[in-house]
């Protein structure tokens, strides 16, 4: 009955493997981040967040 309420031991090393794979993974992004070259930093920071779309999609109609 009791055994419900006791952590397993292989439950314990979950917040530490999931922890390395962030770390990995926040690295890994971060030095690509830091390897590109200015042309590819421009282009990127010059991209547009949202589509411009016009209120109207019928432009005949006023």
């Amino acid at each position: 009955m009791f055994k419900r309420v006791f952590v397993e031991d292989w439950a314990l090393w979950i917040p530490f493997i999931s922890f390395f794979i962030f770390a990995i993974v926040f690295i890994a992004v971060t030095i690509r981040a830091l390897r590109l070259g200015k042309t590819e930093r421009t282009r990127l920071a010059s991209l547009p967040l949202e589509e411009t779309h016009s209120s109207n999609p019928n432009p005949d109609t006023p």
